[in-house]
């Protein structure tokens, strides 16, 4: 009684569906951490494609450069203006009315369009200038920028003294090649950079440039990613879950076929459509259980049917007993046996008895 008060409050659960929470179980965490570690490749190869677009991207600006009229600029400037006096250490930079100032910002701008494939659609965002080296160690002094066509104008201005110890890393820029891809805060917002020094025709660095890409764009690359692979993950999931759950029925669609025979065979229902097998070509655990049991329902069924026969012969002998003992038990009986002494009294006295003759008639 006790077992089946449990067998009763047991939670039943197909076996479909424990499959399928299996799968679930054990397959979810090699998603996550499938998409996990897709997510931090594609971030780090758009990073790399960006930062590689940027080096590309300073290296043709230094190329295509004109740096012969760019140090005659600064220095003409530097002699003949006293606005431009960096050494004093108040310089806070202008914009000169010389033809070789503008076009030395629009080949900024033209670099800028050129790093802008790279970049949000609005290459303003971009920030790329040109500077020297200042009176003291750690100083820098600006030539152009592509902040002269903002509206207001901005960026870094010509003659403009910047001091960037403990700031930044633009002074090593001027010697060797700089490249800070760790996302860092200024006043102007949140940047990755790269710096590259200008040589002469002799090999000298007479400055560097500078190219300033937005880190917002590096984060809203991120973000798509992180979106886009997001999105398919989800679909890919759902998709891939609902197909386990397909196959788990396909799977177990025969057990639950014999189950359902076995549940009839159980009624005594023996005459079964014995459908369960997936194929003819195919075979596998299923089959071989079907074909057994099968073979166990058919001599199952033809015990029973042996079985039935004994019981019938052996009813027709327990009735014939059961005559035969209530015969013995009236025969046995003392009214009986009184009855049968009686009866043979009677018939002992008829024998004995002579047989009396009639009397002859007066006629005769």
């Amino acid at each position: 009684m006790e077992t089946a008060v449990n067998k009763s409050t047991r939670r039943y659960v197909s076996l479909r569906v424990q499959i399928w929470i299996t799968f679930i179980l054990i397959f979810t965490p090699v998603f996550i951490a499938s998409y996990y570690w897709f997510y931090q490749y594609t971030s780090d190869r758009v990073f790399q494609t960006i930062s590689e677009k940027v080096e590309d991207t300073i290296s043709g600006a230094v190329q295509g450069m004109d740096v012969d009229s760019f140090v005659q600029l600064y220095q003409d400037e530097n002699t003949s203006n006293p606005i431009c006096s960096p050494s004093t250490g108040d310089a806070e930079g202008y914009y000169p009315e010389d033809s070789r100032y503008v076009a030395h910002v629009e080949w900024l701008r033209t670099v800028q369009q050129i790093a802008s494939s790279a970049a949000p659609d609005d290459p303003s965002n971009i920030r790329i200038y040109t500077y020297v080296g200042g009176p003291e160690p750690g100083d820098v002094v600006g030539i152009g920028s592509t902040g002269y066509f903002r509206s207001p104008k901005g960026g870094f201005e010509f003659c403009e003294l910047y001091n960037s110890q403990g700031k930044t890393q633009i002074a090593d820029g001027l010697n060797r090649r700089v490249d800070r891809w760790d996302i860092y805060d200024d006043s102007f917002g949140s940047w990755i950079t790269t710096y590259q020094p200008i040589t002469d025709q002799n090999g000298q660095n007479v400055g560097a440039i500078g190219v300033d890409m937005p880190a917002s764009y590096v984060n809203q690359v991120k973000r798509s990613i992180l979106v886009s692979g997001a999105i398919a993950f989800i679909v890919s999931y759902v998709f891939i879950f609902l197909l386990v759950y397909w196959f788990s029925g396909q799977l177990t669609r025969p057990i639950v076929g014999l189950a359902g025979v076995a549940e009839d065979i159980g009624e005594g229902n023996y005459d079964q459509e014995w459908s369960i097998s997936k194929g003819e070509k195919i075979q596998d655990e299923i089959d071989t259980l079907t074909t057994v049991f099968r073979s166990m329902v058919e001599k199952v069924a033809e015990r029973e049917k042996t079985l039935r026969e004994r019981v019938t012969q052996l009813e027709i002998m327990v009735d014939r007993s059961k005559l035969e003992s209530q015969v013995s038990e009236i025969v046995d009986s003392d009214f009986f046996q009184d009855l049968k002494s009686k009866v043979n009294d009677m018939r002992s006295r008829f024998k004995d008895e002579p047989t009396e003759k009639k009397p002859k008639s007066d006629e005769e």
